[in-house]
């Protein structure tokens, strides 16, 4: 079951978001998520979070057509965090996040990137042109995108190794990175597929549409 969550950040329109949007199962929302949700057309099955940051008026507008689960203002957890647990407790077997890298506070990023790695279903962050998800080796995955699109590849690990390219102009063949370089930034698609293969660690893929890019 996919399940799209809506954190509290912004939303960029495109092709990806358009494309989870349509495949949903199940749409969650956490805190003012639900609000983005409604600008795009959908009513969330489900509203987790503090509601901090919801107004008393959109609050009794949203509510009352939602499952509510309130959480209380000092917890350990992130509104975004819950509503991933919310997710994998109904059953998601993917799970896509929107509104997780825009926003008024760039800490929430982090943490919402933080998050790729305690998740165990496959999880993808998308926004406007964006597409980011995290490789744990060993693994492979394969790129579906155009032509001169860009793809980036940071590890959270330590080492990332092992790591082997196709369909890129910067090749790599069983090569490390490591944290805390830029090495494997703006890599370029040769053609419309590429493959990244990784022995150990964990590893940040960001796949960016040109055509997109260009367009915003």
């Amino acid at each position: 079951m996919h399940v799209v969550i809506f954190a509290g950040g912004t939303v960029r329109a495109g092709q990806a978001v358009t494309a989870a949007l349509a495949r949903a199962s199940m749409v969650i929302a956490a805190d003012s998520g639900a609000v983005t949700a409604l600008e795009y057309g959908y009513t969330p099955d489900l509203i987790v979070g503090d509601f901090d940051s919801l107004s008393e008026e959109e609050y009794a507008r949203i509510a009352p057509a939602s499952q509510v689960v309130r959480a209380p203002t000092e917890k350990d957890e992130t509104d975004t965090e819950l509503a991933v647990r919310q997710a994998l407790e109904h059953g998601a077997s993917e799970i896509t996040l929107l509104g997780a890298l825009g926003g008024a506070r760039f800490e929430h990023t982090v943490a919402n990137l933080l998050l790729l790695a305690d998740v165990p279903v496959p999880i993808r962050i998308i926004d406007g042109p964006t597409t980011c998800w995290l490789l744990r080796g060993p693994a492979c995955s394969r790129i579906a995108g155009r032509k001169d699109d860009l793809l980036s590849l940071f590890p959270l690990t330590a080492d990332a190794t092992g790591i082997s390219t196709r369909g890129l102009y910067y090749a790599l063949h069983n090569a490390t990175l490591r944290f805390g370089s830029p090495r494997g930034i703006s890599n370029v698609l040769t053609q419309d597929e590429a493959e990244i293969s990784l022995e150990n660690g964990l590893l940040l893929l960001i796949h960016t549409s040109k055509a997109e890019l260009e367009e915003a």
